[in-house]
């Protein structure tokens, strides 16, 4: 995970006055809601500070419970107690317009704490630090608020008074849908804002059933933009047979050998069963045969040590074939995730209270109730979502129990807008920050993503290219942003890296400029140029311009008279101005002018012989990265926006 105070070049901000802040909450949002004796204001679920967290952070938070039971016959179900529970982290920085991401978690039953202390979210526990958290770098929250939820109801912190599980994916949605009318009745401004639903693993059920829902909906006005989705299990008939197909090509199973074999024929037996039962079309969720696949592959991994049990990471392969309980503890952070937020002062501080009993990731009856007899796998929901919302795949190429195999035969299998598969279209290279980071394909409102060397939990192993995949999926025009993210370069396929620097005119960096070079490296920042050591733009070349413009005056007259038209059209040059520098081409392309007295940059390009102010060209494979006509790609960089727990832990997650 990124570390350290990337927080772009500028001053660091003064100490939040977090009592200010509290009666700013109570001013900005009034008492909206009262439910019995519930207060549904914005300002009780502001969170302040938490147990452990540096007084240093500027973070705002808000969380709590709220009710979800969804009305009966169109009547308030006053007989439910159902809440679900809700962290929330507003965006460091606001780039082009307001994003807000709900994340979920899977499980069954397993918590979106996960999410927020783990991948996505800005807060870690210090490992072995009693409860010590600690911020990092390039977490979701950086451009988008973010809105943790535990759900079903039961789930991490959420609850209900009477054992009411929810047994139904259509059931749990209607939970979310009451939910968010709540929340926005609450937070209104949110009903503003472009929204999309991310999660993983079994969120992959979750996710399209409360898209749908969500579209469906009359109650709410949710606008709905995009739905992200990591390692899911979202279609059994093709993921099931996978689960062989990609052990060997991981080598958890040696081809030819008596493993192979054996669970080859749980494979047969598994798809006699799924074809018996009517075929794809009849398929369930979960299916006791298909299910002894993962186990019997499992199982030819056990090895005793030291009278404890050792088998393959079901969740990162790379863990070698001796890992306690098969991945079922891992990661290492639930060791100090678990006691932290069963703290009585950690549950007041999150508004928790109404909880009762200590908070477990993985819920087991909740898991167990979630028997989703009736509802049909969600992959049966993707072409008529595809028709109204772009869609993203993401799969770590090292994550065995929703593996990317699985995912890429769904891929080819389904069709959508009119095509099977992704037809002649083919992967791209993706690369961030000048590492390989996996491959991007994009056809008809799918993107899939596959991640190098990431497990499971694919923002655990490589955060900064799953925050590029965001930046990218989202459409996040960086130009207007501030922050690290802004100057990490990536591309897909052949586009051109670049950073956005400012310069002076002679082409040498401005110290302690929002564009000075630099690159991050195993998440810390290292200078490769002169100026400021806290950027992040991994720049190879700073160009010369004033001695590039020597030696191309000297050669030839008729090149030099171009030159002084060129200059006269543009007679006022800045003491500094920013400039976009290609990586590794040894050019700037364009420059910004400065209004004498104003002190703000303006980006512009030259087309045709005439300065045009960008506007954020962009194609299908750049995408959330603003572009020139030229192609050329540019990541933005501005100021701070001031506004700015065997059946319990069967963890798909």
């Amino acid at each position: 995970m990124v570390a350290g105070p990337l927080r772009a070049r500028m001053p660091p901000p003064d100490l939040p006055d977090m009592a200010l802040l509290a009666k700013q909450a109570r001013e900005l949002y009034p008492r909206q809601v009262a439910t019995g004796d519930e207060d549904l204001s914005a300002a009780k679920f502001f969170i302040p500070t938490l147990p452990g967290l540096p007084s240093s952070s500027t973070l705002t938070m808000y969380g709590g419970h709220l009710p979800s039971a969804p009305p009966k016959n169109g009547v308030k179900d006053t007989t439910s107690d159902a809440h679900l529970y809700f962290f929330m982290l507003r965006s460091r920085h606001i780039a082009d317009m307001e994003r807000t991401v709900l994340w979920f978690n899977g499980g069954p039953g397993c918590s979106s704490f996960d999410g927020s202390l783990m991948e996505v979210g800005p807060l870690r526990l210090v490992p072995g630090g009693k409860g010590q958290l600690k911020e990092v770098e390039g977490a979701w929250n950086e451009y988008t608020n973010m809105i943790f939820i535990d759900q079903p109801v039961g789930t991490g912190y959420a609850y209900m008074a009477t054992n009411n599980y929810v047994h139904e994916l259509p059931e749990a949605s209607q939970h979310v849908i009451e939910f968010l009318a709540q929340f926005y009745s609450v937070f209104p401004e949110f009903s503003k804002h472009d929204t999309w639903i991310a999660g993983e693993s079994y969120a992959g059920q979750y996710i399209p059933y409360i898209a749908d829902a969500i579209l469906s909906s009359t109650r709410i006005p949710t606008r709905l933009k995009g739905l992200l989705i990591g390692n899911g299990w979202i279609d059994p008939y093709n993921q099931y047979p996978a689960y062989l197909e990609f052990a060997l090509k991981a080598g958890v199973v040696k081809a030819g050998s008596a493993t192979e074999a054996r669970v080859k024929k749980d494979v047969d037996t598994c798809m006699d069963k799924l074809n018996g039962n009517g075929g794809i079309k009849n398929v369930r969720i979960h299916n006791g045969e298909c299910e002894n696949i993962l186990g019997s592959i499992t199982d030819s991994t056990v090895q005793n040590v030291n009278g404890q049990n050792m088998c393959v990471n079901n969740y990162d392969v790379r863990l070698t074939d001796t890992h306690p309980a098969c991945g079922m503890n891992w990661p290492p952070d639930l060791v100090d995730i678990q006691p932290y937020l069963q703290r009585s002062d950690v549950k007041s501080a999150f508004h928790a209270n109404r909880k009762d009993g200590g908070w477990v990731e993985c819920n087991g009856q909740v898991g167990a109730n979630f028997w989703v007899q009736e509802s049909k796998p969600a992959v049966f929901l993707l072409p008529k979502l595809l028709e109204q919302l772009p869609i993203l795949f993401f799969a770590g190429d090292q994550d065995l129990i929703c593996n990317y195999v699985g995912i890429e035969r769904m891929i080819e299998n389904l069709e959508w807008n009119g095509e099977k598969g992704f037809g002649n279209v083919t992967a791209q290279d993706w690369s961030v920050n000048g590492k390989p980071a996996g491959t991007w394909t994009t056809a008809r409102n799918l993107t899939y993503v596959k991640i190098s060397d990431a497990s499971h939990m694919v923002p655990y192993d490589q955060p900064l290219a799953s925050h590029d995949m965001l930046l990218r999926f989202l459409d996040i025009d960086l130009l207007g942003a501030a922050g690290p993210a802004a100057q990490v370069p990536s591309r897909v396929g052949d586009e051109q890296e670049a950073v956005l620097g400012e310069t002076h005119p002679n082409g040498t960096a401005v110290s302690g400029s929002s564009g000075v070079s630099g690159s991050l490296e195993d998440g810390e920042l290292v200078s490769v140029g002169s100026g400021s050591s806290t950027g992040g733009g991994a720049l190879e070349t700073m160009v010369n311009v004033g001695s590039a413009l020597v030696i191309i005056a000297l050669m030839g007259l008729g090149l030099a008279i171009f030159l002084v038209v060129r200059r006269r059209m543009n007679k006022r040059k800045p003491s500094s101005h920013k400039r976009r520098v290609s990586k590794g081409r040894g050019m700037a392309v364009g420059e910004s002018t400065e209004e004498e007295g104003e002190g703000e940059h303006e980006l512009e390009v030259l087309v045709d012989g005439e300065e045009e102010r960008e506007e954020g060209y962009r194609d299908e494979k750049g995408k959330g990265r603003a572009r020139v006509r030229d192609e050329e790609e540019i990541f933005g960089l501005g100021g701070s926006d001031e506004e700015d727990e065997e059946e319990q832990r069967r963890r798909r997650n």
